[in-house]
């Protein structure tokens, strides 16, 4: 995770250094929420809060280093003598991205893209109804990341910040999966 910061940064201070101009900072705070239920034994529930610290480079140019907390929860039980079977997710995520903005600062709407790399750290317990709880190895792995999102200008320096986000995680041999976040919160420039 060191490593991972480490180069972040460096790219940050890299990038700077070819710049002469002030440095605008972005802090933004963003939640997700969603839930799935087929019945009351069947549902899936998951949550994430991410915080975010975004240096602007150039006008529509940004470099947005994020980190994100996530929950998931699933309950499944297929038939009713089963035991319930309930899998807790926890996952960590360290984000650098650079956003490129297609709209101008001063935009009541403004669209981005984004692409970077992001490195997961992602925790399972099992638990079993009337039976054992365990945990699976904790897995760390170092992905690419992308999204789309749009910021809604509220002041000169508040907007709403809208993002949708994708990882692909390495599961093993060459098998990946597309973990993915719609988001909503706040932005500040400062």
């Amino acid at each position: 995770m060191n490593r991972f910061l480490i180069g972040s940064l460096s790219t940050l201070l890299l990038l700077f250094s070819f710049s002469a101009q002030a440095i605008n900072i972005e802090l933004g705070a963003q939640y997700g929420h969603k839930t799935q239920s087929y019945d009351a034994n069947n549902y899936n529930e998951m949550e994430s809060m991410t915080g975010s610290l975004s240096f602007y480079l150039w006008e529509r140019i940004a470099l947005e280093l994020s980190y994100t907390e996530a929950q998931s929860v699933v309950v499944s039980k297929a038939f009713t003598a089963d035991p319930k079977r309930t899998t807790i997710q926890k996952s960590q995520i360290l984000g650098s991205d650079l956003i490129l903005i297609l709209a101008d600062k001063k935009a009541l709407f403004q669209p981005y893209i984004k692409g970077g790399l992001a490195q997961i750290y992602r925790k399972q317990t099992i638990k079993i109804e009337n039976q054992d709880t365990y945990e699976n190895e904790p897995e760390t792995a170092v992905a690419p990341s992308y999204g789309v999102g749009l910021k809604v200008a509220l002041t000169q320096s508040m907007s709403l910040k809208f993002s949708y986000d994708v990882w692909q995680t390495p599961i093993g041999g060459d098998s990946k999966t597309n973990d993915s976040a719609i988001r909503a919160g706040l932005t500040w420039m400062l």
